[in-house]
């Protein structure tokens, strides 16, 4: 027969060896949940490692386009410039020949044909204000006097730096029409700016 002694001691062993199997189980299940917030802490810090690369490299590519963009626009506009100047500096050559296309044949045949084009412009007024240039005056009564029989003309010598041509009112300065050489090269600078710049790019190509 088994003593009360041999039971207690069986059953604190009983006791003893539960608690030990529970307490293995406690810290195995303490270790299992330690580990898996050690995997999802590296997944986070992976995660936010990658984050922060794809935002840098992002910031990169777009200060990278921003860098080349602006690049792009001070070239374009250091260009246009440069054209600009060029055009300008060619436009003052113009006027610089213009003043020697005053004094040739064809000058005249230009103030010729200003006035053969009054009628049609000015129609049934037949008072008009002239602007003319003193070196063109006598050249210019002549052809009033020829091709404006029936027209009433007041001449005034008001154009100031003119290389030539004349201005043209009626008296009630209703109608007004610029035949100045200034005047016909500026309405053909567009056309002299276009042309300059195909120029130029043909010469870049």
């Amino acid at each position: 027969m088994i003593s009360v002694e041999e039971k207690l001691r069986v059953f604190s062993q009983y006791l003893l060896n539960k608690e030990r199997t529970r307490g293995k189980g406690i810290i195995e299940e303490a270790k299992s949940k330690q580990q898996e917030l050690l995997e999802a802490s590296k997944q986070k810090i992976e995660k936010e490692k990658k984050d922060i690369e794809e935002r840098n490299k992002k910031i990169i590519f777009r200060d990278k386009n921003k860098i080349i963009s602006e690049g792009k626009n001070r070239a374009k506009t250091l260009e246009l410039e440069e054209k600009n100047h060029i055009l300008i500096g060619f436009n003052q050559l113009i006027m610089v020949k213009a003043k020697e296309f005053v004094v040739k044949d064809v000058y005249r045949d230009y103030l010729r044909n200003c006035v053969t084009g009054i009628p049609e412009i000015f129609g049934e007024k037949r008072e008009l204000v002239v602007f003319v240039n003193k070196n063109d005056l006598d050249y210019f009564k002549a052809l009033i006097n020829d091709q404006l029989i029936d027209y009433t003309v007041e001449y005034r010598q008001e154009i100031k730096d003119s290389i030539g041509g004349i201005v043209v009112e009626d008296a009630e300065s209703r109608i007004h029409c610029d035949f100045s050489v200034e005047n016909l090269i500026n309405t053909k600078y567009k056309f002299i700016g276009m042309t300059l710049n195909e120029f130029m790019e043909k010469q870049v190509k």
